[in-house]
């Protein structure tokens, strides 16, 4: 598998570079100034704050592109990310329509052999089958249905149960689908940290819906209640209640996501769950 060039990286460099020879060239001309060393020409006298001033100029453009370069990156990562989680579900839905003629197989030759309780069992399961998939379907955003169904699959395998109830097709709402993808990704990412070394019975909801005003969501686990003086320093950058690990930036983005549409997220916890709940106005651009 090839590496990718990575073009953040390659500008910090050439940053950090321009910045050396800066240094470089200014500590020559002090020297040449205090110890009054012989030059040939006046040229030569000047041409070392020239090239400071050169390199500075690149090391302060190489910065300013910084940003734009990481926003594009990231973009470019959740797309990546969004098109993989498309794929699977893609996969899913194909998979439930290759199994749909094996099903009815099944509830036919139960009808026949007079098993009735079984069928209406075994209609039950594919049922709940079915709609756990097609409820997330019910958005208007492609990648917001995808990375759903990618976290529901993630936390079934590590044993949470997961419900999730969407009543939006978010046809309005102004946070593009990458960002909000991020914005969703996090907060449901917290929640399973949240749940990690967990006993009994774990569980997340997610619910997306939306008013007359705004789209608002609400995702919530049974992990360990959050102390109330903390509910607005979790937000805040490199604040974590892990003890082991996490870096504390999570849901710091996603508070700067939400914030830069003109939408609020704040977090209420009790000893029953922890309930963080975000708020979109409409067509807020």
């Amino acid at each position: 598998m090839k590496k990718r060039f990575n073009i953040q990286k390659a500008l910090i460099l050439m940053a950090a570079l321009n910045i050396l020879l800066v240094l470089s060239a200014v500590s020559i001309t002090i020297y040449v100034y205090v110890f009054q060393l012989d030059v040939t020409s006046e040229t030569e006298l000047y041409i070392l704050p020239v090239i400071s001033l050169l390199s500075l100029s690149c090391a302060v453009a190489t910065v300013l592109l910084l940003r734009p370069v990481t926003e594009h990156t990231i973009k470019l990562k959740q797309t990546e990310d969004s098109l993989e989680d498309l794929n699977t579900l893609n996969n899913t839905l194909r998979a439930q329509r290759h199994d749909f003629m094996n099903h009815l197989q099944v509830v036919h030759g139960l009808i026949e052999l007079g098993e009735h309780a079984e069928v209406n069992d075994y209609i039950k399961k594919v049922y709940n089958s079915i709609e756990r998939v097609n409820g997330i379907l019910k958005t208007g955003i492609p990648a917001v249905n995808a990375i759903l169904e990618a976290k529901r699959r993630a936390c079934t395998k590590r044993g949470i149960e997961v419900s999730i109830d969407i009543r939006t097709d978010l046809s309005e709402i102004p946070i593009p689908a990458w960002e909000l993808c991020r914005l969703l990704g996090n907060i449901i990412d917290n929640s399973v940290n949240a749940l990690s070394g967990e006993r009994g019975e774990r569980f997340i909801s997610i619910e997306i819906y939306e008013d007359m005003l705004n789209y608002r969501f609400k995702i919530a686990n049974n992990g360990p209640a959050i102390p109330r003086e903390l509910w607005n320093r979790i937000f805040d950058a490199g604040f974590t209640t892990r003890k082991l690990d996490g870096e504390g930036m999570g849901l710091t983005i996603c508070k700067a996501i939400i914030d830069k549409y003109g939408g609020r997220l704040w977090v209420a916890s009790n000893e029953n769950e922890t309930v963080f709940e975000g708020v979109s106005p409409r067509n807020a651009r």
